[in-house]
Formats: C-alpha cells, sequence, structure tokens
C-alpha cells in the first residue's frame, strides 16, 4: 500500500463527528454542536478527537476515539453536582449507540478567554469507523 493512498473515506471522520453529535442531541437540557462554543454555557456539549490506531499496521481499520465534553453549570456547587449525577449516565447512554463508553469523569474545562467551567468528560471508543 502506497503512503499516498488514502485506507480510509474521506468522510469517515465527518461522519463520526456527526454521529456523535446527533447522539448528544437526543440528551434534554444539551445543546450539541461539532466543536467548543466560543461563549462556554452549561449545556453545551462537543467531542474532541482524541486518537485513532492502526493495529499496528497503516491501512489496518481505523479505531478512532474522541473525548466528549459536557459543560456543567457554574458558581453553586450542589447544583452542579446534581447537575453532573443527573447528566453522566445519560449521556452515557446516550453516546452508547455510537461508540463504546470507555469511561466518564469531572473535568475543568478551560476555554481560549481563559475562562474554566466544569463538566463532563465521556472518552469514546468508535466501533467500526
Amino acid at each position: 500500500m502506497s503512503l499516498a493512498t488514502r485506507p480510509e473515506p474521506l468522510a469517515a471522520s465527518a461522519d463520526t463527528r456527526a454521529a456523535l453529535v446527533a447522539a448528544l442531541s437526543t440528551v434534554q437540557g444539551l445543546s450539541a454542536s461539532r466543536a467548543a462554543p466560543d461563549v462556554p454555557t452549561a449545556g453545551a456539549a462537543w467531542p474532541v478527537w482524541t486518537q485513532t490506531t492502526y493495529a499496528g499496521r497503516l491501512g489496518a481499520p481505523a479505531v478512532h476515539t474522541y473525548d466528549v465534553y459536557v459543560i456543567l453549570p457554574a458558581g453553586y456547587l450542589p447544583s452542579t453536582v446534581d447537575q453532573a449525577d443527573g447528566l453522566r449516565d445519560q449521556v452515557a447512554a446516550a453516546l452508547w449507540p455510537a461508540g463504546t463508553v470507555q469511561s466518564t469523569e469531572p473535568v475543568s474545562v478551560q476555554f481560549d478567554d481563559s475562562a474554566t467551567m466544569p463538566g463532563i468528560r465521556a472518552r469514546v471508543i468508535m466501533r467500526g469507523a
């Protein structure tokens, strides 16, 4: 196989991201998008490509891994905790048809303007990508 030959269609990454956004859109209260929002807002959700593995050889089926972020309300810790507790399993269940949800965890998401918001990060390994 030539390195100039692409082993998978160009649309594969866009299709993968679209599948994750569509899955997130099914969770009530989330505003899903293809990338991080310009203004950090509670309920914003988006996927970030993290890694692609090729089973040790170029041309093997690619397995894409994404981190999916969901922003929680900031300000009053009990509200943040309540929101996280309610969303964690909903987000995982919504993402499951698109890929294998490896884990969810609390995170602090930093934006370009240095604003920081509490959030949930779900690691998703895409099946058949």
